[in-house]
């Protein structure tokens, strides 16, 4: 009975991602418009201007956009988390024996899917742009395999933040105040050693920065940076259980 415990909480938070289900239409169409409006127009004039082809364009920022769309969960499992405190989900389940390493998992299900369905979206609009032409299959398994573990690290970063917040209003505060600058600071659609050096430092503080690269890396074909995305799940992951079971089960909002 233990063992199905979070199967239980993964019914809960698809009948929650259920509900909100406006909230995550826009999440599968927003990688959609990055795609073909923001990218492909970039890639374009990327093209034209005889600096390289455009589908090579697209290939250099796809791994980008996979780690924001990563990022995008870490946010959506702040608010996730967060409602599950203020509204008693993550306190009966705590009541009814769950465990926080149970109650993770099934956050991890559920965000984790919401996250494959993007990739797979962006993936699959991606090659008929000539955005896949120079990508192996050894590639597309790594790079698949180090999305989801940054996605699993984000995910449970957000977990753990949400451990620490006590209001909507501190949420939100939060999540505005970090997500622009962590997404617009990374090299996402544009290299790094060409960025002015106030951006270059401050894309260094990035994490998404090192995660872009990770991405880039099994892109190309290389397993090496798996490892580092790897610890970055490992350690987000000891940072939420802790976070969660220091929390009290319920926020003080009222």
């Amino acid at each position: 009975m233990t063992r199905a415990r979070p199967l239980i909480a993964v019914r809960f938070h698809l009948a929650s991602l259920w509900n909100w289900r406006q909230v995550y239409y826009g999440r599968i169409i927003e990688p959609v418009a990055y795609l073909l409006f923001l990218a492909a127009g970039v890639s374009g004039a990327v093209g034209a201007s005889g600096s390289g082809t455009a589908h090579h364009y697209l290939a250099f920022v796809l791994p980008g956009m996979l780690a924001m769309l990563a990022f995008r969960s870490g946010t959506a499992a702040v608010s996730d988390v967060s409602n599950d405190r203020k509204w008693g989900v993550f306190a009966f389940y705590r009541m009814y024996g769950g465990g926080t390493t149970g109650y993770l998992l099934s956050v991890l299900i559920v965000l984790g899917g919401v996250f494959l369905l993007q990739l797979l979206v962006v993936i699959g609009l991606a090659a008929p742009l000539g955005a896949l032409s120079d990508l192996s299959g050894r590639g597309l398994l790594f790079t698949v395999a180090g999305s989801l573990l940054v996605d699993a690290g984000w995910v449970l970063a957000g977990a753990a933040v949400a451990a620490w917040v006590q209001s909507y209003a501190t949420r939100d505060f939060v999540l505005t105040l970090t997500a622009l600058p962590v997404v617009l600071a990374a090299p996402l659609f544009y290299p790094l050693d060409t960025a002015p050096g106030y951006l270059r430092f401050v894309a260094r503080l990035d994490p998404l920065t090192y995660q872009v690269d990770w991405l880039r890396s099994t892109w190309a074909g290389s397993a090496a940076d798996l490892l580092w995305a790897a610890l970055w799940t490992v350690g987000t992951g000891v940072l939420a259980v802790l976070a969660l079971r220091a929390a009290d089960h319920l926020t003080t909002e009222r």
